[in-house]
């Protein structure tokens, strides 16, 4: 990266509306841009999950790309699924969906899912990867899974709860990467921008 001219400068995009994500991006320093997609995210039944994340990723990173016009930039993408007994949810359709969700998975263990699409648009390098963390969820009564729905968190989460929220009051340990079930697994995101040439230093200073 030495002696890179400061106006070649990667720029970094995030194709996601999540703030989880942002917000992740946003404690690593990054200065970057968001542009939220409208992607197909219909996940086809004989899809394995690491399989699906990894496919509604590189769909989000396709339509991002279709919008940027700079050739510097360095494009993540990312889609999280929780996995229960091979079935895999989404985010709930209304509360009640939320509440069968939160049923089903209290009182055991469970998958995170997140698939990562990253592309370098200044040589041409791509990567597509997924991690996998598994969850354990305390007993909680109906009571209080009622409560937590109440509150409004679960609404736009996979599976019903936000680990970084009031939904960490469900959770009793998890076994790897805590980031990954946030939405994004930033460790293995790090490594894979340096595969592609773009270490988060290059990201953070115009000199690299």
């Amino acid at each position: 990266m030495k002696g890179r001219n400061p106006l070649d400068r990667l720029e970094l995009i995030l194709a996601s509306g999540s703030p989880r994500r942002r917000q992740l991006l946003e404690m690593l320093s990054l200065p970057f841009q968001v542009i939220v997609t409208d992607a197909d995210e219909e996940i086809r039944p004989s899809w394995a999950p690491g399989r699906a994340v990894e496919e509604l990723a590189e769909r989000k990173l396709a339509v991002a790309l279709s919008r940027i016009d700079v050739p510097n930039t360095i494009a993540i993408a990312a889609d999280t699924v929780v996995v229960a007994d091979g079935t895999i949810l989404g985010k709930p359709k209304d509360e009640n969906e939320a509440y069968d969700m939160l049923q089903r998975l209290r009182g055991t263990s469970h998958e995170v899912f997140t698939g990562v699409a990253v592309y370098n648009m200044q040589n041409g390098k791509s990567r597509t990867f997924h991690e996998v963390t598994r969850v354990w969820m305390y007993e909680k009564d109906e009571d209080w899974l009622r409560w937590y729905i109440a509150t409004g968190e679960p609404m736009d989460k996979a599976g019903s709860y936000a680990i970084q929220g009031v939904g960490s009051l469900l959770v009793e340990r998890i076994e790897g990467d805590y980031f990954n079930v946030v939405g994004l697994p930033i460790g293995r995101l790090a490594l894979t921008l340096e595969e592609l040439g773009a270490p988060l230093q290059s990201l953070l200073n115009d000199e690299g």
